[in-house]
């Protein structure tokens, strides 16, 4: 059998998968109470070598969380005009953390250091204060293109 692994919303469970998800204990997760999701909680913190781990159900759940902890209202995200967080989260950004987006013209979903430090706008009452650059890796709409990581590193230097 073949995975289409496009997306997590395209691929069917196989039969093995939906065995494990009916026959694994549940909870309400609120009270604490799913032992499924207190160990996925668990192995993540530790594998990450963190206090606590939160389950999110979605990508896009994860990507708005992130936002929201990152920045304040009024502030300003830059990112690839075409990044999942810009075209495909219906307008999460500024719903969920009232924050405006400039969006760079990157070469298949892939902005530059250069790129991001020539548009974190200056310390001006006038402007939205500069405070989180997304960057996508794998880029969805560049095709899966991947960053190297010592452009990661430069782009790092300027946030």
């Amino acid at each position: 059998m073949i995975t289409d692994l496009r997306s997590d919303t395209f691929t069917k469970p196989s039969p093995a998968m939906l065995e494990a998800m009916f026959k694994a204990p549940v909870g309400d997760d609120v009270f604490g109470e799913d032992p499924s999701i207190n160990k996925l909680e668990a192995m993540s913190a530790a594998m990450f070598g963190m206090q606590a781990a939160i389950f999110c159900p979605s990508g896009t759940m994860t990507n708005q969380i992130a936002i929201k902890c990152h920045t304040q209202p009024g502030d300003e995200v830059i990112c690839d005009k075409v990044s999942h967080v810009y075209i495909y989260e219906g307008g999460g950004i500024a719903f969920n953390s009232s924050c405006q987006v400039k969006a760079l013209e990157g070469n298949r979903g892939r902005i530059t250091a250069d790129q991001v430090l020539e548009s974190i706008n200056p310390d001006d009452v006038h402007k939205a204060r500069t405070s989180l650059v997304s960057l996508e890796n794998t880029a969805n709409r560049g095709g899966g293109s991947c960053y190297e990581f010592d452009e990661i590193q430069l782009i790092k230097k300027f946030a």
